[in-house]
């Protein structure tokens, strides 16, 4: 490729008073008196069958009456639940099942029990043909988690009409990653999308990490989206918007409650703290903490209601677009109020937008650290950034490794002009005349946009003082073919000490002159490619002179370049052997990159390669997973040698894991996932063996050939938790901290 660790070189409101109300139905519009709670039901009738194992299988496909096994799985939750002892796993296949059903089976403080959906709101918790109770899931075992499941009340058919999404009576349950919508619609009832209530006994249940929606019929003020009724409970990371009244409702029993990271918006209320027509309780609900959550376009935004104590905390919320209050307490304060719009990526009221943060969000690195959660809504770890932030979404502005401060800036954008001083009030034009004007310790901040491709940059920094090119909004500032192209190459990095973060690298509408073979290719030193998505690459023709996605090249005496999770698809036409995904032929590492349609191979190395890492990346549909060797060489006389493989998905590709060339016998292969390589899934030379590779379906949440695959991996993957700390990036590819360590790009 002639141009061709370290990782990295480097209650409610209602006319006259208060009703807060919980599967007890509110008096309505015309005040008529709350019906006392309702009666306890029957116990569960006991499982008559065998002591269940520790997992337990349900799918539409199977039947009650079979084992619930992997291999002959029960049709319904209800009869899992059963079978179900302390310490079980019952994992949901993908499919709808009918609600309407109580679970009771307990767990124990330290071994609880877990309905898993094995893909993320896979398990689909829909109305029955006719329907005789108004909760999807009534849950009254203790020491229970529900994770992962959908519960859609859109299509209503005969019978009760769902008042309550999920609800849970027992103590010390969570339910989390779950989708609950449109619940409680078709007339005002009361209950709400995911309840936690204390009737039973129930305490220290936490609801995390859900998203929830369109609860409650309009104008209705007695159904919220999450009610907490309990007592040290947890409500953080939800996104809860559409309620009828309050997103978040504390009641009856509540009290020492954290309501905290959550995003709310188009709600009539955002949060309720109060306390009242107590069941077991016999003081004033206090030391509630409300904190880190973002509420916005809401009627009312926090207010106390009922009998509280003096010691509830607000601290650190985003409150804005509230038509009457932003607060409206009687007994505290809130401090460190950010009264300012959150600038979600993409706001629409009724649901469909994207509300995670945009660059300039004044919720970023504004949250109470003391509150924050360690992970965010998608997963991510707290804090990204300097701190963490406000809302259920942390800002993530390109790759899991922040780019450090810098004592000088340039700026570039599509309205500036390369005859300005490359200030954020006047930027350049062009990431090539910001390249002329950078100097060591800098970065060049480039707005979102289309920008020309075809240029080269030449600027180096220093060990001590590196370049970064940085894509102010991850994957915002896109490379595109220029009206008439006189460079086969998107982007020629030859200076060293360079990192280039965050940008897309987008090939596929060609037009006149020489159509791209190379998106990022990188001849410096010590350089590093870093979150960006290179794609629609080297399509229009196959030649000797080859191409690449991402190129780290020895040719110019370049060595130790890293190439660091990426995304790179669509490379090269179908069956040209010239064309690679990831080519690296020289020293460096290739971690946490997802690769796939590669004409040849996804990662291969060549040339003056050596001393590479390659680790934690997913390679698939192309016609070679990865190529380890040498050959032609540069300046060296090879081998490749001192390379280490691990901790990759290398799957439904033609070849597996292959040595080639000139290799040398201190390479080594450990806990990679290689399967359904068509031909086969390793060849090694020099007598070299891997070592606990997994050999088994990566179960990956939604994959396919074609389209856009969902690689991550489901809560079954045979590579989670399997690969070896030796080599591993300490996080994903989204910067989710690896413990344990999985196989592939995601953790």
């Amino acid at each position: 490729m002639k141009k061709s660790v370290i990782y990295l070189s480097q209650g409610n409101v209602v006319a006259g008073g208060v009703c807060a109300v919980l599967l007890a139905a509110c008096g309505g519009e015309g005040g008529a008196p709350t019906p006392a709670p309702p009666a306890r039901l029957a116990a569960e009738a006991s499982y008559n069958g065998l002591l269940a194992g520790a997992e337990l299988y349900v799918s539409p496909a199977g039947s009650d009456s079979n084992a619930g096994t992997q291999a002959a799985p029960f049709l319904t939750i209800a009869r899992a639940a059963q079978a179900a002892t302390a310490g079980a796993t019952i994992h949901l296949a993908p499919g709808r099942y009918a609600g309407g059903f109580r679970t009771a089976a307990s767990g124990t403080a330290t071994a609880r029990i877990r309905y898993v959906s094995d893909t993320r709101w896979g398990a689909k918790i829909v109305p029955p043909a006719s329907s005789t109770n108004d909760v999807a899931w009534d849950n009254r075992g203790s020491y229970v988690d529900i994770d992962g499941v959908e519960v859609d009340g859109s299509a209503v058919q005969a019978g009760t009409r769902w008042s309550t999404g999920i609800y849970t009576a027992g103590a010390f349950g969570t339910v989390r990653n779950s989708h609950v919508h449109h619940i409680g619609q078709g007339g005002c009832v009361s209950g709400g999308g995911i309840g936690s209530d204390s009737y039973y006994g129930g305490a220290g249940n936490d609801v995390l990490a859900n998203v929830v929606h369109d609860i409650g019929a309009a104008g209705c003020k007695s159904m919220y989206g999450v009610y907490i009724n309990t007592a040290d409970s947890e409500v953080k990371n939800n996104l809860v918007y559409g309620v009828s009244n309050a997103a978040v409702n504390l009641w009856h029993d509540a009290t020492r409650v954290a309501v905290s990271n959550n995003t709310i918006f188009a709600a009539y209320v955002g949060v309720v703290v109060g306390s009242g027509d107590y069941y077991h309780a016999t003081a004033a609900g206090d030391y509630d903490r409300v904190s880190n959550n973002i509420v916005y376009d809401t009627t009312y935004g926090v207010m106390e209601l009922g009998t509280i104590g003096t010691h509830n905390t607000y601290a650190n919320n985003l409150m804005y677009l509230q038509t009457s209050y932003a607060y409206l307490l009687s007994r505290s304060f809130a401090v460190a109020t950010i009264a300012a719009p959150p600038q979600f990526v993409n706001y629409v009221r009724s649901g469909g937008g994207d509300y995670h943060l945009a660059a300039a969000s004044p919720a970023i690195d504004r949250a109470l650290a003391a509150d924050a959660p360690a992970t965010d809504l998608d997963g991510k770890a707290r804090p990204y950034g300097a701190a963490s932030d406000v809302g259920a979404y942390e800002y993530v502005g390109g790759t899991p490794t922040p780019t450090p401060a810098t004592a000088n800036q340039l700026y570039v954008a599509t309205t500036g002009s390369d005859g300005n001083p490359g200030t954020q009030a006047a930027p350049l034009r062009t990431i090539a005349r910001a390249a002329a004007l950078a100097g060591p310790d800098t970065t060049v901040h480039v707005a979102a946009g289309a920008y020309a491709g075809g240029f080269k940059t030449t600027a180096s920094g220093t060990a001590g003082g590196r370049i970064y090119y940085l894509s102010d909004t991850r994957w915002g500032a896109r490379i595109v073919p220029p009206a008439s192209s006189s460079n086969d190459t998107a982007w020629d990095n030859r200076g060293s000490y360079v990192d280039i973060v965050g940008f897309e690298i987008d090939g596929s509408a060609t037009q006149a002159g020489t159509p791209w073979t190379h998106g990022i290719y990188n001849g410096g030193s010590y350089d590093a490619i870093r979150g960006n998505h290179v794609h629609h690459i080297a399509l229009g023709g196959c030649t000797s002179g080859g191409g690449s996605a991402i190129g780290i090249d020895a040719y110019y005496h370049g060595v130790m370049g890293d190439v660091v999770g990426n995304v790179v698809h669509d490379i090269g036409p179908a069956g040209c052997r010239w064309v690679q995904g990831i080519y690296l032929s020289t020293s460096g590492s290739v971690v946490n990159n997802v690769v796939y349609r590669v004409s040849e191979a996804a990662i291969h190395l060549w040339h003056d390669a050596s001393h590479v890492v390659i680790a934690n990346n997913t390679v698939s549909s192309s016609d070679t997973g990865i190529i380890v060797g040498g050959g032609d060489f540069y300046f060296t006389s090879g081998p490749d040698d001192y390379t280490h493989v691990v901790n990759n998905i290398v799957y439904d590709n033609r070849y597996g894991i292959s040595e080639q060339g000139s290799t040398g016998t201190h390479n080594t292969y450990s806990n990679n996932l290689s399967f359904q390589n068509s031909s086969y899934n390793w060849s090694l030379l020099n007598g070299l063996s891997a070592a606990a590779t997994v050999t088994a379906d990566p179960q990956f949440v939604a994959y396919s050939r074609s389209g856009t695959p969902d690689f991550h991996l489901r809560s079954t993957s045979p590579a989670k938790g399997a690969g070896t700390t030796s080599y591993a990036p300490s996080v994903d590819i989204e910067g989710t901290p690896r413990s344990p360590v999985s196989i592939g790009a995601y953790q």
